[in-house]
């Protein structure tokens, strides 16, 4: 790894704070703090349910454009194997953890998906299973994606073949980085209650 691979890492990182739920909601919607309504989560579906729908769409298209941006950089300009697959991870940090909104963010989904669309299409795939099975378990989607983002290390160890270590610790930075964004449905789900995402 050079200096240059460090500097894409940080990149991309960067480039997962530019905070779009939060400049859509401003622009696109009523001008509200996007912080401040639903669930206060700086994502997609928050923008959707509670400032609109184009400001939700643009939100999604923004942040699947981040994952997708952050992984074509790395990919193009890296010159260590795995640049790419941490530009992932920091980009997917960097949307839930926004340097720019004081460390809030989202939690991480659309940003994932773009990141993992241009690295490995099969880890969004496997990994929308994993949340279908436990959404179906649990009966909520918010809590199964939780219990879901759990099992990333296995999920991005199988989709290389299973014979990746350095894929299998992206998966678990990965993983908790999601389940850590997770945790207050978790808690209004294990309570009884239903938490807005």
């Amino acid at each position: 790894m050079t200096l240059g691979d460090i500097a894409l890492i940080t990149l991309a990182y960067l480039i997962g704070s530019f905070p779009s739920a939060f400049l859509a909601a401003k622009y696109l919607g009523d001008g509200r703090d996007i912080r401040t309504v639903g669930s206060g989560n700086v994502g997609g579906m928050n923008a959707f349910r509670n400032v609109g729908r184009a400001a939700g769409v643009a939100t999604g298209v923004l942040d699947v454009g981040k994952g997708l941006l952050a992984v074509h950089l790395a990919s193009a300009y890296g010159g260590w194997t795995y640049t790419p697959l941490w530009a992932a991870v920091a980009v997917v940090a960097g949307h839930n953890f926004m340097l720019f909104l004081g460390f809030k963010g989202g939690k991480g989904l659309g940003a994932m998906l773009g990141a993992f669309l241009l690295l490995e299409w099969a880890v969004p795939l496997y990994f929308a299973g994993a949340i279908l099975a436990a959404s179906l378990i649990s009966r909520d989607t918010n809590f199964g994606t939780g219990v879901a983002a759990v099992f990333l290390p296995l999920i991005l160890w199988l989709a290389r073949g299973g014979g990746d270590l350095m894929w299998l610790a992206a998966g678990g930075v990965l993983g908790f980085v999601i389940a850590v964004k997770h945790w207050p449905d978790a808690r209004a789900y294990l309570s009884g209650r239903r938490q807005l995402v």
